[in-house]
């Protein structure tokens, strides 16, 4: 399985790009999502053929608002890259503890256009999948 991307939440992206040692420039896209109330920041990390997704939460109501009071910035998923998510999803169904969050569909230029993905969270752990195509696997 290769990871795709790391997601960090973060309220103050400059301050967190620069803890990262990242200047404003590194971040190649920003888009909104309408649906989680974030903007997500792709950063790519080209020596470790890695992208990182600065989520910022927008809105009170935003699916990452809670994360960000609590914590300020920190890591919050990891994303890997998946060939179809009802099978990434499989995998979690008889997992104790493991439950799905939510499954969306955004386009983002930096991730090859439309994606899919799939958020199951586990133990503490948030793990999100990422299939490109606008079309539903079966």
């Amino acid at each position: 399985m290769k990871i795709h991307h790391i997601g960090i939440v973060a309220k103050d992206v400059p301050e967190t790009l620069a803890a990262l040692g990242l200047s404003p420039d590194a971040v190649m896209e920003s888009v909104f999502d309408p649906v989680q109330e974030n903007t997500l920041h792709f950063v790519y990390l080209a020596d470790n053929d890695l992208w990182l997704e600065i989520v910022q939460p927008m809105s009170d109501a935003s699916s990452t608002a809670s994360f960000a009071r609590r914590v300020g910035c920190g890591l919050h998923h990891i994303g890997f890259a998946s060939d179809g998510l009802n099978s990434s999803e499989a995998l979690h169904s008889d997992r104790v503890g493991a439950f799905k969050l939510g499954q969306y569909q955004i386009s983002v230029r930096s991730f090859g256009g439309d994606i899919r993905t799939l958020f199951i969270a586990m133990r503490g752990l948030i793990i999100e999948y990422v299939a490109r195509g606008g079309r539903r696997d079966g």
